[in-house]
């Protein structure tokens, strides 16, 4: 017999070889019915999609006996042809079914063992890994929960596969509000640390890297167009991808909104604090007194109308200098004597320098990278 402690319960002291056998059950069986549960209406989408493979699933995948005997079989004249190729929602219905028939085989041996039987030795004493020696109940107890266990993995699968909206065939770009860890949405949090791979500037990676599990692509001026194309391709194929941006992805990351939009079926945009408020703040203008617009706009050629208002232009990743919006500015019909305050370093420590829209075309005050945490603004 093999020694073990035994368990206990709370009341009543060590239970009974029968008493855990039949505790066993009990969780095999709760686990069973919240494995049923979590794999209730399971769909194609939800079935195969989300996954990040290991090099022991690839070695797996990659292991075909069963095709190659096949094979054989045909060669020789043994059989006709190879079976007929199931839908993947025939496959997920046969798994199911297998999973229960297996289910109930399992249960079956568990009830029918004798005291005697639960007693046997099952596993050897492992000292590599100081694995227990362990009896038919003891193994019995140690994977009664298994189902439950993975049930509770299917409805988080299943969550994030609906979150990312993976059947829609989605990107989902995220804002990160001003970088620090509080400014960063719960929601986007929880969905980084599912995502297959995130893209975006190295700002804006570092300030989600506390929550990324997988793979990160950084965003350049030189690769953006390489990266959004890779995405489109992966998001048709399945994979859950994700752009992030600091502030509010509608603000600091219009252009790249768009290109999106014209790459893939839907774009699901989580907003977050942008810059353009604190960047009134700073330069005390009431919301209802201006217009917010963006360098990428600027460079477009499809600025809104200030109608009377003052315009917040809104710097942008790999924007470029100050001193190439400003040209935009003009070359759109803006006067070069437009007053006008530079605002910097809205995520960490503002300034705001008085200038002028030609100045900041001519001098070295221009020369400052319009970044996402910048703005500048023009009076009306």
């Amino acid at each position: 017999m093999v020694s073990h402690d035994l368990p206990t319960d709370a009341n009543d002291g060590p239970l009974t070889a029968t008493e855990r056998q039949r505790r066993a059950l009990r969780r095999l069986d709760d686990g069973h019915a919240a494995l049923r549960d979590a794999l209730a209406g399971l769909g194609e989408a939800e079935a195969f999609l989300g996954s990040r493979w290991s090099v022991w699933e690839v070695m797996q995948h990659l292991l075909t006996e069963n095709f190659v005997a096949a094979l054989e079989q045909i060669a020789s004249g043994e059989r006709e042809l190879l079976p007929a190729f199931d839908a993947r929602t025939d496959r997920i219905a046969q798994d199911v079914a297998r999973l229960e028939a297996n289910y109930q085989r399992f249960r079956a041996l568990i009830d029918g063992l004798s005291e005697a039987q639960l007693n046997r030795p099952a596993t050897p004493y492992n000292p590599e890994n100081n694995y227990p020696a362990l009896s038919l109940l003891d193994l019995i107890e140690r994977v009664s929960g298994h189902e439950g266990n993975h049930a509770r993995q299917v409805v988080e699968t299943r969550k994030y596969v609906a979150a990312f909206r993976a059947a829609e065939r989605a990107v989902t770009v995220a804002g990160l509000g001003t970088g620090g860890r509080e400014s960063v949405p719960v929601q986007v949090r929880e969905m980084l640390s599912n995502a297959d791979y995130v893209i975006g500037s190295p700002a804006a990676l570092a300030a989600a890297r506390p929550w990324i599990r997988a793979v990160e692509l950084p965003l350049q001026a030189d690769n953006r167009d390489e990266l959004l194309n890779r995405l489109a391709r992966d998001i048709r194929a399945g994979l859950w991808s994700m752009v992030v941006t600091l502030g509010d992805p509608a603000e600091s990351a219009a252009g790249l909104l768009t290109r999106l939009e014209s790459l893939v079926a839907g774009v699901s945009v989580i907003p977050a604090a942008g810059f353009y408020r604190l960047a009134l703040a700073q330069v005390g203008i009431s919301p209802l007194a201006a217009v917010c617009a963006s360098v990428e706009q600027a460079a477009a050629g499809s600025l809104p109308p200030p109608a009377g208002r003052s315009v917040v232009m809104l710097g942008a990743e790999a924007a470029g200098t100050w001193q190439t919006a400003a040209a935009a500015l003009v070359e759109s019909g803006i006067a070069g004597s437009v007053r006008a305050q530079l605002v910097t370093g809205l995520s960490a420590q503002p300034s705001v320098t008085a200038t002028s829209l030609r100045n900041v075309m001519a001098t070295d005050i221009g020369s400052v990278e319009a970044a996402v945490d910048a703005a500048l603004v023009l009076r009306a």
